[in-house]
C-alpha cells in the first residue's frame, strides 16, 4: 500500500470521531461525509463499517446520504458498496467496489466485503452474475498498469480471488473467461490467463478469446504464439483497427519495424482518424530513420486532436533518451570532466568545497562551465588560460541582452542575482527531472511565466543551488556537480518562452532575449536558448522558418570555429539541428556526420580528456 497503516489509520480514526459527533447531533449528512472520508483513508478500519450500520438504522433512506451519480468521491463509493452488499445486492456492490479500486488501486477496498454480514469471497463470486462480474473486473484491469507492482498486486489479491471463483463456477460462458484473464495477467498470473483464454477459445472461437489469449501469451513470454493468436482474431474480425495497432507494436518491439509500419499503414487506410494508428506509425518511422519530421507531424496532429492522449505516449517513447528531446546534454568541458573525476575522491559536496588546488587548462572554456566548477569547488585556482581564435569572449553579434562580461580571461555575471522567490520557482520546476518531449517541456515551464526578466537572466548567470531536501538531485550532485547548473539553465530558457506571451512573437521581448543569448559569447546558455527556440518551433508552426535560420546559422558559426579550436557545445548544437522542424537535409546530414565522427573518436577523446583533467597540483 502506498499509505502505510501508521499514516492512514490516525486520519481514518479522526474522521470517524467527527462522524460520531455528527451522528450524535442528528446531522446525518455530515456524519456520512466523515464516514466516507474515513473509509477513503483506511478501508480496513472495521469501526467505520459499524458506523455505517448505525447510519443505516438512523436514516429513512441511507442511500441518499451516499450518492454515486456523476463523479463521486471514492470514499462515498466504497461506503455505498458496503451498504448495498449488506442488503444482498452483490452485483451492485461489486461494481461499486471495482470503481473504487479503479480510482485508487493501492487501498484494501475488499475489507468492505469482509465486513458485510454473510459475504465472503466464495459467496460473493458464487452469487454474482458472471457477466457483470467479468465486465467490471475487465474495466478494473484496463485501469491498471501491465503488470502492476508487487505491493498493489497484494492489495488487489481478493479481486483476483473473486475472478478465480467465477472462472471455476462458470467455465461455460465463453465471454467471461477472456475478460477475467486481463486482471490475471496484469497481476502476474500469465499462465492462469492463458489457460482461461484457451478454454474460452476452445468453447467458442471468438475474436475476443483470441485477442485476450494473444495478450496473455505475450506476457507469458511466448511472442510468436501471441502473434498467431492475433492473426486468428483478425480472420474472425477483419475490421479490427485497434488489433492491427497492437500487432504492429508487438512486431516493432521485436525489431520488425518494417512489418509494424505496414500493419499501421493498413490500419490508417481503414480508419484515417484512428487515435492510436497515426501516433504509432509516426513513432515507428522516426525509430527507423531518425527523421524528426515524423515527430513534428505527430505534434501538429496532436494539436488538432488534443483529446487523443496516445500522441503524448508515442512522442514520449520516441524522444526517450535523446539529447534535447528529453535530455539536456551533460557538460563536456575539460574543467567539468576534471571536477567529475575529483568527486571519486571527494563525493561529499562539503569535502569538494574544501579542496584547494592549482589548475591549468589548455584553453579558455565557456563561462557557465567555469562558473559551475568554481561554485562546486571554490578552492580551485586556475592560471590564465590561452585564448585561441576565434576568441570565445567575443559575442557573435552585439545585442541588448548579455549575461557575461570578461575581466581578462575571467567571466563575471553582467546581471544581478535572482530573487529567492525566483530560485525557489526554478527549483520547483527543475526537480521534476527530464521532460518526456518538447511539447511537455514547453508546458512544464509555464510556472516560470510569473518571473521577471531580470530574475530569469539572473538565474542563467548566477546559478541555482540543488534543493537540500531532494535526494535524487543530491545524489546526482555528488557524482556530477556540474550537471544541475547546465540542466537548470535549460529550464530558465524555457521559462523565457513564457515571458510576456501577450507580445506578438516577431517583436517580443522573449524572442529578442533568446536570440541575443544565441548570438552572444560561446556558452551553455547559447544552446539552452537555441533549445527554447526549437521548442517554440515545435509548438508554433508559424515561426519554424525563422528558427531554422537561427539554429542553422549558429551551427555554421560553430563549425567555422571548430576548424581552428575546440568548440565544446558543437555536438550539442548538432543535436539541436537534428530536432529543428523544417531543417534542410544538407544541414541535418552535416550534423549527423559530425555526431558520428565524434562518437567514433570518443574512446581516444576520453583518454585525452582525462590526461588534461589531471593537470593540477594539490596544495
Amino acid at each position: 500500500m502506498s499509505e502505510g497503516i501508521g499514516e492512514a489509520r490516525p486520519e481514518a480514526e479522526g474522521e470517524l470521531a467527527l462522524a460520531r459527533l455528527a451522528l450524535d447531533a442528528g446531522e446525518l449528512a455530515h456524519a456520512a461525509a466523515h464516514a466516507g472520508n474515513a473509509i477513503a483513508a483506511d478501508p480496513s478500519l472495521r469501526a467505520v463499517y459499524e458506523m455505517l450500520d448505525e447510519l443505516s438504522a438512523a436514516a429513512p433512506d441511507v442511500h441518499v446520504l451516499f450518492p454515486v451519480e456523476g463523479t463521486p468521491y471514492v470514499g462515498i463509493v466504497a461506503a455505498r458498496s458496503y451498504l448495498v452488499a449488506r442488503e444482498g445486492k452483490l452485483d451492485d456492490a461489486f461494481s461499486l467496489l471495482c470503481h473504487a479500486a479503479e480510482a485508487v488501486p493501492d487501498k484494501p477496498w475488499s475489507a468492505g466485503w469482509m465486513a458485510a454480514p454473510g459475504v465472503s469471497v466464495p459467496d460473493l463470486a458464487g452469487r454474482m452474475d458472471p457477466d457483470i462480474a467479468a465486465r467490471f473486473m475487465s474495466r478494473l484491469a484496463l485501469s491498471l498498469p501491465d503488470p502492476v507492482d508487487a505491493e498493489t498486486a497484494v492489495v488487489l489479491g481478493p479481486f483476483l480471488d473473486v475472478a478465480r471463483v467465477v472462472a471455476a463456477r462458470h467455465p461455460e460462458p465463453a465471454m467471461v473467461l477472456p475478460r477475467l484473464s486481463g486482471l490475471a495477467r496484469r497481476m502476474g498470473e500469465s499462465g492462469e490467463a492463458v489457460a482461461w483464454c484457451e478454454q474460452a477459445e476452445k468453447a467458442d472461437p471468438s475474436a475476443l478469446a483470441a485477442i485476450m489469449l494473444g495478450y496473455a501469451l505475450r506476457n507469458a513470454g511466448r511472442p510468436e504464439e501471441a502473434h498467431q493468436a492475433w492473426l486468428r482474431a483478425l480472420r474472425r474480425d477483419p475490421g479490427n483497427v485497434e488489433l492491427r495497432v497492437d500487432i504492429a507494436e508487438h512486431l516493432a518491439a521485436r525489431g520488425r519495424l518494417d512489418e509494424g509500419i505496414r500493419w499501421l499503414d493498413e490500419a490508417i487506410g481503414l480508419a484515417p482518424g484512428h487515435p492510436k494508428a497515426f501516433p504509432s506509425v509516426c513513432q515507428m518511422r522516426y525509430a527507423k530513420d531518425s527523421d524528426i519530421a515524423h515527430l513534428v507531424r505527430l505534434t501538429d496532429w496532436w494539436r488538432e486532436h488534443p483529446e487523443h492522449s496516445y500522441a503524448d505516449k508515442m512522442l514520449a517513447k520516441a524522444c526517450s533518451g535523446k539529447w534535447w528531446l528529453s535530455l539536456v546534454p551533460s557538460p563536456s568541458e575539460a574543467v567539468c570532466n576534471m571536477l567529475v573525476s575529483m568527486t571519486e575522491q571527494h563525493p561529499d559536496p562539503a569535502s569538494l568545497r574544501r579542496l584547494k588546488a592549482d589548475c591549468n587548462v589548455s584553453a579558455l572554456e565557456v563561462p557557465s562551465a567555469m562558473a559551475a566548477v568554481k561554485a562546486a569547488a571554490p578552492g580551485l585556482r586556475f592560471a590564465p588560460p590561452p585564448t585561441p581564435a576565434p576568441d570565445i569572449r567575443v559575442p557573435l553579434a552585439e545585442g541588448r541582452y548579455r549575461l557575461w562580461e570578461y575581466q581578462g580571461t575571467e567571466a563575471m555575471p553582467a546581471v544581478a542575482a535572482p530573487s529567492p522567490a525566483a530560485v525557489a520557482a526554478l527549483q520547483s520546476v527543475a526537480v521534476s527531472g527530464v521532460w518526456p518531449h518538447p511539447v511537455a517541456a514547453y508546458d512544464a515551464a509555464v510556472p516560470l511565466s510569473a518571473l521577471s526578466l531580470d530574475d530569469l537572466l539572473g538565474l542563467l548567470a548566477h546559478g541555482v543551488p540543488v534543493p537540500e531536501d531532494h535526494a535524487p538531485w543530491q545524489r546526482m550532485r555528488a557524482c556530477n556537480p556540474v550537471y544541475w547548473p547546465r540542466f537548470t539553465q535549460a529550464w530558465a530558457c524555457l521559462g523565457l518562452l513564457h515571458h510576456k506571451t501577450s507580445e506578438p512573437w516577431p517583436d517580443s521581448t522573449r524572442r529578442r532575449v533568446l536570440v541575443d543569448l544565441v548570438r552572444g559569447v560561446e556558452d551553455w546558455t547559447a544552446d539552452a536558448a537555441l533549445n527554447a527556440l526549437v521548442t517554440a518551433a515545435w509548438t508554433d508552426p508559424s515561426i519554424r522558418s525563422e528558427v531554422v535560420d537561427i539554429v542553422g546559422g549558429r551551427f555554421v558559426d560553430a563549425l567555422q570555429a571548430f576548424r581552428q579550436r575546440e568548440v565544446t557545445i558543437a555536438i550539442s548544437l548538432a543535436h539541436l539541428v537534428l530536432i529543428t522542424p523544417g531543417m534542410p537535409s544538407e544541414a541535418t546530414s552535416l550534423a549527423r556526420t559530425m555526431i558520428e565522427r565524434a562518437s567514433a573518436a570518443e574512446p581516444q577523446a576520453a583518454a585525452g580528456a582525462q590526461s588534461r583533467h589531471r593537470l593540477f597540483r594539490r596544495s
